[in-house]
């Protein structure tokens, strides 16, 4: 019960913060790139497939460098407020446990990215869907794939958790916005570099990305769910046992 009253009094909280309209500005500056991409192409070979090709690309893209970039930003706008105001004090004074305050801030994290990767589902589908009006050559694409959308959608979200296990202790931890955001950018920086190593597939910014390769899917899904559960329980213990004051 402790838990759900500060999930509610977070949620109360986005109204105070930037976080809800991210959701849908970064999934929406990807359906751009892509929708433009394919609107200006000169042509399409006789083997293209939309509904292949448009999907992953636009998952990739999300994978890769928005999503990390997504979770930075939503959980420095989380903590932001706390931090801020220096509320810490004042909110670990409350009659609630501290674990049920941390983990209602991952948790509040994870919603905020299923929802945002919820919102470029629906983007790809719109983007085909006017390609497909725009450009005659592809008007007979098919249907959507609403069920490999779905699930690889979700199964990218189900890697990410490392990376938002990581950045809710990173914002809580330190209240300067530039730490937060130079631990993301630094993380998805070198995830350019680590993508063809071997330690690429533990790497927990390339996780989301690897569920596209069959030899690290496992590993991906295995990383993200459960890594990000012990990185959340161990970031929830150290603010339970830190002096806030």
């Amino acid at each position: 019960m402790s838990l759900l009253r500060v999930l509610h009094a977070e949620l109360l909280k986005l109204k105070r913060t930037l976080a809800f309209r991210v959701i849908f500005v970064l999934p929406l500056l990807v359906a751009l790139l892509q929708f433009f991409a394919l609107l200006r192409s000169k042509a399409f070979g006789a083997d293209f497939k939309l509904w292949e090709t448009l999907p992953s690309n636009m998952l990739a893209v999300w994978a890769v460098f928005m999503m990390p970039l997504l979770i930075t930003l939503e959980t420095a706008l989380l903590n932001g407020i706390e931090h801020g105001d220096r509320q810490w004090k004042h909110l670990c004074a409350l009659p609630v446990p501290r674990h049920a305050i941390y983990l209602a801030k991952f948790f509040v994290a994870q919603g905020l990215t299923a929802a945002s990767t919820l919102v470029l589902c629906v983007l790809t589908a719109l983007v085909g869907l006017a390609v497909m009006r725009l450009r005659p050559e592809l008007a007979h694409s098919g249907s959507v794939p609403y069920g490999w959308l779905a699930k690889y959608a979700g199964l990218v979200w189900l890697a990410s958790w490392l990376i938002i296990a990581i950045h809710t202790w990173v914002s809580i931890r330190w209240s300067g916005f530039a730490v937060a955001l130079g631990v993301g950018i630094g993380g998805t920086f070198f995830a350019l570099f680590a993508a063809s190593a071997s330690a690429g597939e533990y790497y927990p910014w390339l996780l989301p990305m690897n569920v596209f390769k069959g030899e690290r899917f496992t590993t991906a899904l295995l990383l993200g769910v459960g890594g990000g559960a012990v990185a959340a329980l161990l970031g929830c213990l150290e603010f339970v046992r830190r002096d806030v004051a």
